[in-house]
């Protein structure tokens, strides 16, 4: 049975599930709009400042976490989406990058936070129930999020006798962001009825800044690498496959929302069997299952010839490679010491979004140029050497008594 913090956790996660599933939708093609007129260069220069603050600031969000404790590094966390009132308003290059700068620094000390949140708010045998029940949570209000934000646009422009379509009024998006941004918002309100259960032990900060809680150095390391790669390959695609569809099949908003939507309830349904698979063959070996099933899937979705199957394509990897997230999660919290959670998770953030900046912005320039073959091959390659090296490194850590190894 989940504690009263966990659940209160989840009702969080609901509400930002719905918020970004609508967000995640409907952002980029806003900016895409004739009336805004951004190109995909640009949007992919915006992920890239947004990335790169996360990438950059996630260690030190991590040792503020490490400081401050969870509950208050989840509410500074939240607090990052006033941002987003800036970026639905003002369509300023410089202020939009700026925005995305500071949603990045801020938002990244709560998302550092969750994972050492649920690793101290569940049990040992409950933990990876936990992890997928959030992700599942996350995953299913998307779902929703997602088909709201594809229709959202055209019904309320309609409603307000405004045009509608691909060049339709951006009103009808304005009112739809600013839905979402009140939505993820309103999440403060359960995390602060949350009670620590421990009275925090704060670390100097001395100790924190030379990283002197780390014990489980190697460990982290071995996270680290495939984490880098995987962000290295995702940047290429994950944060524009909107705009894929939309540039390279001329998909409309609500065929995009119902591509996502559909991808989410794939992924929310191989979420919760996710536990069950890490039962049967072990944390290690689900992870690397899943993403080497993926990677077909990746080529599939740029070399299909029609917009359906590199739908049905993009939908299957989704779920191949990230059902098998909250078992990684899990085993990761699993592997480091009470003391080194919060920083490892930064550490891992960091990994993860540096090199999805970098890549982002390539990414960005090559389909403006309608090149959408070099991303997806790329993407191909890291994830497949990402997903070997994980095995390599990990493959016998389940079965060692000590919670670290060499």
């Amino acid at each position: 049975m989940l504690s009263r913090n966990a659940k209160l956790y989840l009702v969080a996660t609901v509400l930002q599930g719905l918020g970004f599933g609508i967000w995640g939708v409907i952002f980029n093609l806003y900016l895409k709009l004739g009336e805004v007129g951004f190109q995909a260069d640009f949007i992919g220069y915006m992920f890239t400042a947004s990335a790169i603050a996360t990438g950059f600031f996630a260690m030190p969000a991590g040792l503020v976490c490490e400081r401050i404790g969870s509950k208050k590094a989840l509410l500074i966390g939240l607090t990052a989406n006033f941002a987003n009132i800036v970026l639905i308003v003002v369509l300023q290059p410089h202020l939009l990058l700026f925005a995305s700068l500071v949603s990045g620094l801020i938002g990244t000390v709560g998302w550092v936070a969750s994972a050492p949140f649920m690793t101290e708010n569940s049990k040992l045998e409950e933990r990876t129930y936990m992890f997928s029940v959030n992700w599942a949570t996350m995953i299913i209000m998307s779902v929703i999020g997602s088909y709201l934000g594809g229709a959202m646009p055209d019904s309320i422009n309609a409603l307000l006798g405004l045009s509608i379509g691909e060049n339709g009024s951006a009103m009808g998006y304005r009112i739809t962001l600013g839905i979402s941004t009140i939505l993820t918002l309103v999440a403060i309100v359960p995390i602060l009825l949350i009670k620590e259960q421990k009275t925090l032990h704060k670390q100097r900060l001395s100790d924190l800044l030379i990283l002197r809680n780390i014990r489980s150095g190697k460990t982290i390391l071995k996270f680290i690498i495939p984490a880098g790669l995987i962000g290295f390959g995702a940047g290429f695609i994950v944060p524009l496959f909107n705009l894929f569809f939309s540039l390279k099949f001329s998909a409309t908003n609500e065929q995009i929302g119902l591509m996502f939507a559909l991808s989410n309830v794939t992924l929310g349904i191989g979420t919760f069997a996710a536990p069950v698979l890490s039962k049967r063959l072990g944390k290690v070996k689900s992870v690397v299952l899943c993403e080497y099933l993926s990677v077909p899937f990746i080529m599939l979705t740029t070399l299909a010839p029609n917009l359906l199957l590199a739908g049905s394509a993009f939908i299957t990897r989704n779920a191949l490679m990230n059902m098998a997230g909250p078992i990684s999660s899990a085993l990761q919290m699993e592997l480091v010491t009470e003391t080194e959670r919060a920083t490892t998770s930064g550490l891992l953030v960091m990994a993860d979004n540096i090199p999805r900046a970098v890549t982002a912005s390539f990414s960005g320039k090559m389909m403006t140029g309608s090149n959408f073959y070099t991303p997806f091959l790329f993407t191909t390659a890291t994830y497949f050497v990402a997903s070997t090296l994980f095995y390599l490194f990990f493959r016998k850590a389940e079965t060692q008594k000590t919670r670290t190894f060499s």
